[in-house]
């Protein structure tokens, strides 16, 4: 149980270490905004852990993966949003922005731990596993995200630091295709290689790739379809943000 333990604490928390992360190393980061992000994520996964027998039976069953697939998809757009403004030197106007991305990335993450904490925490050995596995998972979990901070944050190049947070981020959103393959609404699919000789899915690195950067040994067509539209999502957005912005500029000169 320690071991699972750890593994869990890193594969459901782990990410929200690393937005923080992220995010605090971007220009105007806010460890207030972030903070309360965190909170509010929290408070929303426990209230969903209360509700979660009903919420279970939406949508014949997938009620809970349908949630997460919204909540992702809203992050994807505020992740575009987020960017434009930090590109184009807003960096006040964007830490709103990512209060909101903290609270969606811990409330998807955080629910699965708290069903495993209050699961497992009868069990007979579990005061003492539990409390060392999360000791151990907490401090791994610091540790990787000082370190990404302090890589992050030495980068002087904006546009650098703004592609490393969009491919963490296409790392969870690509977990799209899973949620949706889970529930039927994607048929099972044909894997496109299988890297699990070199790094395994289930392995130490292979869970913090998976975290870092959405690694998969085998990942399906959808999954890499969804990993490389979360990629280029940014992008087009202000693209479009743009020439929408040029197209009302200029049409207010004709008037």
């Amino acid at each position: 149980m320690l071991i699972n333990t750890v593994i869990l604490f890193i594969r459901d928390t782990l990410p929200v270490f690393l937005l923080f992360s992220f995010l605090l190393a971007q220009q105007g980061g806010s460890v207030r905004y972030l903070l309360g992000g965190t909170v509010a994520g929290f408070l929303f996964a426990v209230a969903l852990y209360f509700n979660l027998s009903v919420v279970s039976e939406w949508f014949e069953g997938g009620g809970l993966e349908l949630i997460k697939t919204l909540v992702l998809m809203l992050m994807l757009l505020g992740l575009g949003e987020y960017i434009r403004r930090q590109y184009q030197g807003e960096a006040d106007a964007s830490q709103r922005l990512s209060a909101l991305l903290m609270v969606g990335i811990t409330f998807i993450n955080v629910i699965h731990f708290i069903i495993y904490l209050l699961a497992y925490w009868s069990a007979p050995d579990a005061d003492t596993s539990l409390f060392l596995g999360n000791v151990i998972g907490l401090g791994i979990s610091l540790s990787v995200g000082v370190l990404v901070y302090v890589a992050v944050a030495a980068v002087r190049i904006r546009l650098i630091k703004l592609t490393v947070l969009t491919v963490f981020f296409a790392g969870q959103i690509a977990g799209i295709a899973m949620l949706l393959e889970q529930i039927n609404l994607l048929p099972n699919q044909n894997r496109l290689w299988d890297t699990s000789g070199w790094v395994a899915d289930d392995s130490e690195y292979g869970h913090f790739l998976n975290v870092l950067i959405g690694y998969e040994a085998t990942p399906t067509g959808a999954y890499m379809l969804v990993y490389l539209a979360a990629v280029l999502f940014p992008v087009m957005y202000c693209y479009l943000y743009s020439l929408l912005v040029g197209k009302r500029q200029l049409t207010g000169e004709l008037k």
